[in-house]
């Protein structure tokens, strides 16, 4: 079990992925503090070639400093979550309330430390991130097939 989560970094042309096998409880958390934030909060991740299916990481983002693009999925912490004994998250939280009010109230929320980045949140998760790559001509990443289902909301993009 866990709550796996990947993320992506395009610099200079070169592509990185990771894996964290508790990464997504968080993602969004540490996305919203910006592009050198988000870096810092995945430097204990498990490098990796191959990003997970879709129905398998639910949470992560792709950080693309050369193009200024950035794309976010996941979900906050739930109510009565405990990061760890005695520290307990706030369910009322910026991020919290901005995510019941949408992705987009989200996106502005954060936009402040992303100036100048095109920020998208896609609940295709790593299948946008594929689509991405591929658009890129980045093929050090092996990609697993789209397995999205149709029902999946499309895309919601800010630029910041």
């Amino acid at each position: 079990m866990g709550h796996r989560a990947n993320y992506v970094v395009i610099k200079k042309g070169t592509a990185k992925a990771y894996r964290d096998r508790w990464g997504a409880m968080g993602c969004v958390y540490s996305f919203a503090d910006g592009p050198t934030a988000a870096i810092d909060a995945i430097s204990d991740a498990d490098t990796v070639d191959e990003l997970l299916g879709w129905s398998y990481a639910e949470g992560g983002y792709l950080i693309d400093f050369d193009k200024k693009v950035a794309i976010v999925f996941g979900e906050p912490f739930a109510d009565d979550f405990d990061e760890s004994p005695g520290e307990e998250i706030d369910a009322g939280s910026e991020i919290n309330v901005a995510f019941e009010k949408g992705e987009k109230e989200y996106l502005r929320l954060i936009a402040p430390r992303w100036k100048g980045w095109k920020l998208i949140f896609d609940d295709h998760g790593v299948d946008a991130f594929s689509v991405y790559l591929e658009s890129r001509a980045i093929t050090s990443i092996k990609c697993q097939t789209p397995s999205h289902p149709e029902t999946t909301r499309p895309p919601v993009t800010l630029n910041a």
